[in-house]
C-alpha cells in the first residue's frame, strides 16, 4: 500500500471511528456513565471556583455545583425508567448551584481529566456534557490514527486489533464520556502498542512515537489512580517483548524507565490507591479469605465477561446487553487468543503471563481486600484496560532472534472479515439497546417520536444507521488493511527463505490469502 493511500485510509478510518463514536455519545443522557453525578460535578469544578459554575462549599470537602449535576441520575439503577425523568427544562439553558460532597474536593482522583474538561463547562449541562464525549471521542481517534500511521507495519496489527476485540460494548460506551475511565481506556489502548513501535524505530519516527508514548502515558496518570499502575505493568510488557543487550536499547530505555517513576508517585499519592489497597466495603466480610480467594478465582470470568457485554450492564449496570452481543464479541476475543497460542519464544511467555496475572491479580486483591466475591466492588471497567493489553500483547511481534517471532499473530483472510462482520453486528445492536434504554419505545421510528432526546440533531433513528455504518465501514477497512499486511508480511517470510509464515504455515500459503 503507497504512503498517499495508507494515509488516505487512516485519515478515513479516524473520520468514521469519530463519526461510531459521536452516535454512542449521543445515545445516552447527560449523567448516563457510572457515578456521573460525582464526574459531573468534579468537572465542574475542575479549574476552581468559577462565577455561575462552581463555587466554595460550607467545609473544605463539599462545593456548590450545578443542580443538573445531581438532579441528571433520575434513571440510575431503574432499567424501566428512561431519561424523560429529567424534566422537559433540564435541556435548556441554566443552572442554579447546591451544595455537595459528591466531588472531587481533595485528591480522590487526579486532577488532569476535570481540569481539562472543564474548560467545556457552561450554563448548558446537556450542550457541555455532548461537547466533552465528542471531544474525547475526537481525541481517541486522532491518537489512534496518529500512532497507527507513526507504527512499523507488524505492530498496526497490535494496536487495531487490539482496540477492535476489547472495544465493543464497554469501551465505546466509556470513551465518548464524561467518567474518568474514558482516559484509561485510550492510555492503555496507545501507550503499550507506542512503546513496542519507540523501540523499534530512530530518527523522527522514534521521537514522534516517544512523544506519543508520554501523552498516552500522562492520559492515564491524570484520570485514575489504578492506570498508574497499568502504565507500568504496559511498560514491563512492552520492554519483555522489546529487550536487546544492546547499548542502543539501554539508551531507549530511559524514557520509559522515567515514566515508571511518575507513575510509582502518582499511584502512592492517588486517593484511589489507599482505598483499593485497604479495601472497598465497609462491611463484614462474607467469608475467610481463603475461601474469598477460591470463590473469587472461580467467579473472575464473569468479571472479564462484562468487559464484553455478558451480565454486567453499561451506564449504571443497568443496561444490559442483549445475549448476541457478548455472543460475538466472546467469540471472536476467544478466538484470537487461541490463534495467539503458540510458541513465540520466552519473551513473548513472559510478557503474556504477566499480562495475564495482572488482570487476574489486581481484581482479586481488591475483592479480597473488601471481604465480598466478583460482582460486587470491583466493576468490569476498572480492569478493561489490563483486558485490552492482554490481549495486545498476545498479539504483537517480539523482537527475539528468530525472525518468525518478529511478526506475532497473524489472521487468515477469513478469520480477518469474520471479525469484522461480527463485531459490526455487535456494536449495532449494543447502540441500539443503549440507546432504546433511555429514549422509550419509538426509536426507530423516522419521526423521532419518543420519549426522551436531545433538543437538536439526527433522530435516534438516523443516529444509530449513522454509527452503525461508520463502525461497519471501520471494521472493513481494518480487514482490508490486515489482509494487506499479511499478504506482504508473507512475501517477505517468502524473499527471506524463512520456513514459517502466517500461523504457523508455509509462507507460499499465506501469500495466497486475500
Amino acid at each position: 500500500m503507497s504512503m498517499l493511500k495508507k494515509t488516505l485510509s487512516a485519515v478515513g478510518a479516524g473520520l468514521l471511528l469519530l463519526i461510531a463514536l459521536s452516535a454512542w455519545a449521543l445515545s445516552s443522557p447527560v449523567g448516563a456513565s457510572p457515578d456521573d453525578d460525582f464526574h459531573l460535578a468534579s468537572i465542574w469544578c475542575g479549574n476552581g471556583e468559577r462565577e455561575g459554575l462552581c463555587g466554595p462549599g460550607d467545609d473544605e470537602k463539599s462545593r456548590l455545583i450545578p443542580d443538573k449535576a445531581a438532579n441528571s441520575i433520575c434513571y440510575a439503577f431503574q432499567p424501566e425508567t428512561d431519561a424523560s425523568c429529567q424534566g422537559e427544562d433540564f435541556l435548556d439553558e441554566g443552572i442554579t448551584l447546591a451544595e455537595s460532597d459528591r466531588v472531587n474536593s481533595g485528591s480522590q482522583y487526579p486532577s488532569g481529566f476535570y481540569f481539562w474538561n472543564s474548560f467545556f463547562a457552561s450554563d448548558n449541562i446537556a450542550v457541555s456534557t455532548i461537547m466533552i464525549r465528542i471531544a474525547n471521542a475526537a481525541l481517541f481517534a486522532a491518537l489512534t490514527v496518529g500512532t497507527w500511521l507513526l507504527l512499523p507495519r507488524r505492530f498496526r496489527l497490535t494496536l487495531s486489533a487490539g482496540i477492535a476485540l476489547t472495544f465493543v460494548p464497554l469501551a465505546a460506551f466509556l470513551v465518548p464520556s464524561t467518567n474518568p475511565s474514558s482516559w484509561s481506556i485510550m492510555s492503555m489502548a496507545i501507550l503499550f502498542p507506542a512503546l513496542l513501535g519507540f523501540f523499534a524505530t530512530s530518527g523522527v519516527q522514534r521521537i514522534a512515537l516517544g512523544g506519543v508514548v508520554v501523552f498516552a502515558a500522562l492520559l492515564g496518570l491524570g484520570a485514575r489512580g489504578d492506570s498508574a499502575a497499568y502504565t507500568a505493568v504496559a511498560i514491563c510488557a512492552a520492554v519483555v517483548l522489546s529487550f536487546r543487550t544492546q547499548k542502543r536499547f539501554w539508551l531507549s530505555a530511559a524514557l520509559p524507565a522515567a515514566l515508571l517513576i511518575l507513575a510509582a508517585i502518582a499511584f502512592l499519592t492517588a486517593g484511589q490507591t489507599g482505598v483499593a489497597l485497604g479495601g472497598m466495603s465497609g462491611g463484614a466480610p462474607v467469608a475467610s479469605k481463603p475461601v474469598l480467594l477460591i470463590e473469587n478465582i472461580f467467579g473472575m470470568p464473569m468479571l472479564w465477561g462484562g468487559v464484553f457485554g455478558i451480565d454486567w450492564g453499561l451506564g449504571w449496570l443497568d443496561t444490559m446487553m442483549p445475549p448476541i452481543v457478548w455472543g460475538c464479541t466472546l467469540f471472536v476475543a476467544a478466538g484470537a487468543l487461541f490463534i495467539s497460542l503458540r510458541w513465540q519464544g520466552w519473551r513473548k511467555l513472559v510478557a503474556v503471563a504477566g499480562t495475564g496475572f495482572a488482570a487476574l491479580a489486581v481484581p482479586l486483591y481488591i475483592l479480597v481486600q473488601s471481604g465480598v466475591t466478583v460482582g460486587f466492588e470491583v466493576q468490569p471497567r476498572y480492569i478493561l484496560p489490563l483486558v485490552t493489553l492482554f490481549m495486545m500483547t498476545a498479539i504483537a511481534p517480539s523482537s527475539g532472534t528468530e525472525a518468525v517471532h518478529a511478526r506475532g499473530v497473524h489472521f487468515t483472510r477469513e478469520q480477518t472479515w469474520a471479525i469484522a462482520v461480527l463485531l459490526t453486528i455487535a456494536n449495532s445492536v449494543a447502540l441500539y439497546a443503549n440507546m432504546r434504554r433511555y429514549t422509550g419505545p419509538g426509536t426507530l421510528h423516522p419521526s423521532g417520536d419518543v420519549d426522551w432526546w436531545w433538543a437538536a440533531g439526527p433522530t435516534p433513528l438516523v443516529t444509530w444507521l449513522l454509527g452503525s455504518a461508520a463502525f461497519g465501514a471501520i471494521m472493513a477497512l481494518f480487514a482490508y488493511t490486515t489482509v494487506i499486511a499479511a499478504r506482504a508480511d508473507a512475501s517477505d517470510a517468502l524473499a527471506s527463505g524463512e520456513n514459517t509464515g502466517t500461523n504457523g504455515v508455509d509462507p507460499r500459503a499465506a501469500a495466497t490469502v486475500g
